[in-house]
Parts: C-alpha cells; sequence; structure tokens
C-alpha cells in the first residue's frame, strides 16, 4: 500500500481536479452542520450518565426502542446498546434536502446510496464501509416532535459544558488519494490540504480526512463538541472523575476517550 507522505502532493491535487467536471453536472448539496453523531455503547446508562455529566440532562426516549437521545446545541448525539462499541454514523444536514434531487446528484457522481426506512433520507458509505447519511437539517425538531419523549435526568449534578454544536468529524480512510475522491463527489467540492489531512469546510463545521495508520482499521476516528467559555482544566479533571481517559490537551480544547474506549474531542469557542 502506499502512504500519502511517499508520493507527490501534486498527485492528489490533480486527482481532485480531473473529478471537477463531474461536479459541474447538477446543484451539489449545501452542508450546513453535523445534524446528529449516533453512538453504539455496550451499557447504556453507563454511557448515559457519563454524557449527561458532560452536555447536559436533557435525556429523551425513543418510544419504539431503547435508544436515546441527548441535544448538543444546534445538533444531537443518539445512543444505543450494541455487543461492540463505535461511532455508527455521523449525518450531515442538508439545506432544502430533496431525496429525489439527491438521487439525481449522487447517480451522475456514480455513488451509490441506501434510503432509510422513513424515505426522508438516505447513507452513502465510502470503501471502507464508513457510512455518512444525509438528511434536512435540525433533525432535533423531528426528535422531539415526533419520534421521543423527554427522561427525567437522574445523575443529579449540573453538566461540565454548554454545548453549542457538533463541529468536527474526523474520518480515516485506507487511501486518501483515492477515498478523498469520494468524498469530494458525494460533497461537491475539493477539500484543502493541511498538516497531513485533507479538510472539508461544511457550512459552520469541518470533515477531516486522513489516511489510517498502518496497523489501525479506517472509519470514524472522532468527533468534537464545540462548548461554550469553561476552566478546562477543571474541565478535563472532572471528565476523568466521570469516567473519561485524557489524550491530549488542544490550543482550544482537549481530546478524550469514553468508557468504552470511543474518542471524543472538547473545542472552546472564541465567540459564542
Amino acid at each position: 500500500m502506499f502512504h500519502l507522505n511517499h508520493r507527490p502532493r501534486s498527485l492528489l491535487l490533480a486527482l481532485l481536479i480531473l473529478v471537477t467536471p463531474m461536479l459541474r453536472a447538477g446543484e451539489p448539496p449545501v452542508v450546513t452542520s453535523f445534524d446528529h453523531v449516533e453512538l453504539w455503547v455496550t451499557d447504556l446508562p453507563r454511557s448515559l450518565q457519563f454524557y449527561t455529566r458532560l452536555f447536559g440532562t436533557g435525556i429523551w426516549k425513543n418510544k419504539q426502542s431503547e435508544r436515546r437521545y441527548l441535544r448538543l446545541g444546534n445538533g444531537y448525539m443518539a445512543l444505543d446498546k450494541q455487543k461492540s462499541a463505535h461511532v455508527d454514523h455521523v449525518c450531515l444536514g442538508v439545506k432544502d434536502f430533496d431525496i429525489t434531487l439527491m438521487h439525481k446528484w449522487l447517480k451522475a457522481q456514480a455513488l451509490a446510496w441506501h434510503d432509510y426506512p422513513s424515505g426522508n433520507d438516505l447513507g452513502v458509505d465510502d470503501r471502507d464501509g464508513t457510512r455518512v447519511q444525509l438528511a434536512q437539517p435540525d433533525g432535533w425538531h423531528q426528535i422531539e416532535s415526533t419520534v421521543a419523549a423527554p427522561e427525567t435526568n437522574t445523575t443529579g449534578n449540573d453538566a461540565l459544558f454548554h454545548p453549542l454544536a457538533l463541529d468536527e468529524v474526523f474520518i480515516t480512510v485506507t487511501n486518501l488519494e483515492v477515498d478523498s475522491l469520494h468524498y469530494a463527489r458525494m460533497l461537491g467540492k475539493t477539500g484543502t490540504m493541511a498538516a497531513g489531512s485533507l479538510w472539508f469546510d461544511l457550512g459552520s463545521a469541518r470533515l477531516r480526512l486522513s489516511q489510517a495508520p498502518v496497523g489501525q482499521a479506517p472509519g470514524l476516528n472522532y468527533f468534537s463538541v464545540l462548548v461554550s467559555s469553561t476552566d478546562l482544566n477543571m474541565a478535563a479533571e472532572a471528565v476523568f472523575k466521570a469516567g473519561g481517559i485524557i489524550e491530549n490537551i488542544l490550543p482550544n480544547g482537549f481530546s478524550f476517550w469514553d468508557p468504552d474506549g470511543l474518542r471524543v474531542e472538547v473545542h472552546v469557542a472564541s465567540q459564542f
């Protein structure tokens, strides 16, 4: 397998230029934000306690399953119990989403998709099986109006952070030079190379793509939550006490692993 740092950057740029004519065949989706991220966890009560301690007390329960929802500013987090933990998918909120027009766009880009049972949204998998959902923005409105009902908080603590939005998602791929074309076609735009990653600006959020390190499986590596100003040292200590493991201190926040070993970042907004 070839690695990006062993090949000219110009090759990646040339490949992205080749896809440009295809991106002009119709109107590309206009992504405004990350709508939600779905986590599969091994111990649902433990994860709910952990994340409500971090981000809030407003838990909503799906009316037909054990799935729970936690609002994160203009987005939300969904949690469901499974035997193995991972981030199942991320959803992009598309302005004026029309599923018929989205079908036409994806077909023109030679990308496969699968519709969800609701008929209102769809998923697109990359070559590694990483799934990105495309739907209307503000999916929380549908959650609170039709899908779920609020539950009483049982943590007994105030939240550590005031969440504003999901602002960054990091996906690793088998071959960045090849797999970046999938995302360029789907999004109708090219990304910007910086520090070994390809970045796509998506409204107020960013999608980061990198080549998976040797020996590591590709997929959804982390998501980040934008929060209002806080004492980061005190917050990191509280996250540790709640059951998280601090990974790195960042210029604008810190990264940690949750009780299932899922990687999360907290970013502090400069203005809110």
